[in-house]
C-alpha cells in the first residue's frame, strides 16, 4: 500500500536486518518510521508469561513503527525480522520537515494506511473471538492464497506454527483443521513451503462469515 514511498527512499538510512533480528519492544520511544524495501517482519506483542501474540506481518513496499511515530509512547510490542530484509528509517525531524511539507500524497497514504491496520487488527480481534475454528483457517489460507496471486497453490512465507499462533490457535488443533480439509478434498499436498488448493470454491464458502468484518 506504501509503494508511493519509493521515491523518497533517498532521505531515508538503510539498515540490513538479519532472520530473527529484533527491534523495539525495550520500552523505547521511536523516532521514526520505517518502510521495508525488501523482505517481511513480524508484529508480535508478550504476554505477562513471556507468551507471545502474533498482531501482524508487514510486508515489502509498506511501513512500520507509524503509529509509535504519532503517539510518542514507549513501544512493548517486538517487531521480528521473518527473514532477511532491507529497511529504510526515516527520522522525525526528517518526516516533519522534509517529507511531510513537500510530499502531500505520503500524508495521505500514511493515514490510509493507518486507517487499514485498524482494520486489520479489527478484524484479527474478531478471529479470536470467533468460535469458527475451521472459518479462521480458511480466512487464513484464502488471504495468503490472495495476497500471492496464486489459489491453486499457497506458498506462505510463515511456517504453520506462525499461522496457528496468529490466529490463536494450538499447533495440534491448527493441524486437525488442516487433516479435516485434506480429507474433504479441500486441500491437497501440504508440505513445509506450500499447500496445495484442490477445491477453491469449498475453501471460499468455509471462509465467507458474516462474523468477519
Amino acid at each position: 500500500m506504501c509503494s508511493s514511498w519509493e521515491k523518497v527512499l533517498h532521505l531515508g538510512t538503510v539498515a540490513y536486518l538479519e532472520k530473527d533480528q529484533e527491534l523495539f519492544g525495550e520500552g523505547e520511544c521511536v523516532d521514526g518510521i520505517y518502510y521495508v524495501k525488501k523482505g517481511l517482519l513480524r508484529l508480535e506483542s508478550y504476554g505477562p508469561n513471556g507468551d507471545k501474540a502474533i498482531l501482524l506481518y508487514v510486508t515489502e513496499r509498506n511501513l512500520f513503527g507509524d503509529a509509535a511515530f504519532f503517539n510518542q509512547m514507549p513501544v512493548y510490542a517486538v517487531y521480528t525480522a521473518v527473514e532477511d530484509s532491507v529497511v529504510y528509517f526515516f527520522s522525525r525531524k526528517m518526516v516533519m520537515e522534509r517529507i511531510f511539507p513537500h510530499y502531500p500524497d505520503l500524508v495521505a497514504n500514511l493515514f490510509s494506511y493507518l486507517s487499514y491496520k485498524v482494520g486489520v487488527l479489527l478484524h484479527h480481534q474478531c478471529e479470536i473471538m470467533n468460535p469458527d475454528v475451521k472459518g479462521k483457517v480458511c480466512r487464513l489460507l484464502c488471504d495468503i492464497a490472495q495476497y500471492g496471486g496464486n489459489h491453486g497453490s499457497i506458498t506462505p512465507k510463515i511456517t504453520q506454527e506462525e499461522m496457528a499462533r496468529a490466529l490463536g490457535l494450538h499447533r495440534a488443533t491448527f493441524n486437525k483443521i488442516i487433516s479435516e480439509l485434506r480429507a474433504e478434498g479441500v486441500i491437497d499436498k501440504v508440505t513445509k513451503s506450500s499447500i496445495s488448493v484442490a477445491d477453491l470454491p469449498k475453501l471460499v464458502a468455509y471462509a465467507e462469515d458474516p462474523y468477519a468484518l
